[in-house]
């Protein structure tokens, strides 16, 4: 069983659409989860109103949030975000860490997955997760989150500003994606991720 998970996006919101439902079956285990969010999402809407919606996901999962509130789109030079997460990282030492694919097309996740590859490089097990502007993963970790499903299309919802022309934040789409994997995986509905570094079982949810 995991005690400390980290889980690291670029804006509110991608946490819960890329690992809401592990962290959900983590959460439910007992562990102690931080959530670090690298911008203020100002972009997307009000940065006010957006760190609320990521507050009140935060409190669903019972987890510490972090909003590092760097400028949506300009998250700075690698070395200063580096300093920032491995700041994170040293504080929750996490044995687990999410964060997002280095083939993300948006180029703050892709800096955010740069800067979580150097600032968690001494933590043992690393998974990186999907996100609209990713590849959708056809191999790699499965974990099954059918107990969870609609506790995560629940998480998504407190994004409420997000929701207006965005529609795979949407229940529907949430719960699609998920089928899709887990049908695939023989385990109803399960969140993909690919490892970085992967050394203990996930036995307890892995589909």
């Amino acid at each position: 069983m995991w005690k400390r998970v980290l889980a690291v996006g670029a804006h509110p919101d991608d946490i819960e659409f890329g690992c809401g439902g592990t962290l959900l079956r983590h959460a439910g285990q007992g562990a102690s989860i931080t959530l670090v969010v690298v911008t203020d999402g100002a972009l997307g809407g009000d940065a006010v109103v957006r760190a609320a919606e990521q507050a009140r996901a935060a409190e669903i999962l019972g987890a510490k949030t972090v909003m590092l509130g760097l400028p949506d789109g300009r998250p700075g030079p690698l070395h200063d975000l580096v300093g920032l997460l491995e700041a994170e990282v040293d504080s929750s030492a996490p044995e687990l860490v999410y964060t997002h694919l280095p083939q993300d097309t948006h180029q703050d996740h892709a800096q955010t997955h740069r800067a979580v590859q150097i600032a968690a490089r001494y933590v043992p097990n690393v998974l990186m997760f999907e996100s609209p502007r990713s590849p959708l993963l056809s191999v790699g970790i499965g974990v099954a989150i059918g107990s969870v499903i609609e506790q995560k299309t629940g998480l998504l919802a407190t994004h409420a500003s997000q929701l207006r022309g965005r529609t795979e934040l949407t229940a529907e789409s949430v719960r699609a994606r998920a089928l899709l994997h887990g049908t695939r995986l023989g385990c109803g509905h399960a969140e993909m991720f690919s490892p970085l570094r992967f050394r203990l079982p996930f036995a307890a949810a892995a589909c």
